[in-house]
């Protein structure tokens, strides 16, 4: 059995809400000169879950599940407080909705989305259900610095 040093670890609230789709606007021209217009990063993405096949979807860098970010600062998506939300979230904390019609809803950080800053939660299907853009969601932040110590 691994020694790891848990109980050393911070445990802190950090808090998120639910994101918009991002889109550049109007259309993409492809290689062969033909417009083009993409599903891609944010949103509620209620058919593309963790474990799915990357490939074969019909859209550009999809997020899987529920993208999330800290908009508490002047600096939008990269600013101190959302950089602190991203990097204190760590893979299988759980992650709970504190407002809207979804209140109280649990699921569990999957990742994140380098460049636009998303924490990317997965939550069950009935739960996703009753998602809506803004609602804000607190994950328990837990496993920074996380260390193994018999090596």
């Amino acid at each position: 059995m691994l020694k790891l040093n848990l109980e050393n670890l911070v445990k802190v609230a950090v808090m998120g809400e639910v994101a918009s789709p991002v889109h550049r606007p109007g259309y993409q021209v492809s290689h062969e000169g033909q417009p083009f217009n993409l599903p891609s990063v944010g949103g509620i993405t209620y058919n593309v879950k963790i474990g799915d096949l990357v490939a074969g979807w019909i859209g550009d860098h999809i997020e899987p599940g529920v993208s999330t970010y800290n908009k508490e600062g002047k600096d939008g998506r990269v600013s101190s407080e959302n950089i602190g939300y991203n990097t204190l979230a760590c893979i299988g904390n759980e992650a709970k909705l504190i407002s809207g019609p979804a209140k109280g809803g649990k699921g569990v950080v999957t990742g994140m989305h380098g460049g636009v800053e998303h924490v990317l939660i997965d939550f069950p299907d009935n739960v996703m259900a009753k998602i809506s853009y803004g609602d804000k969601v607190q994950i328990t932040a837990f496993g920074m610095g996380l260390a193994v110590e018999d090596l």
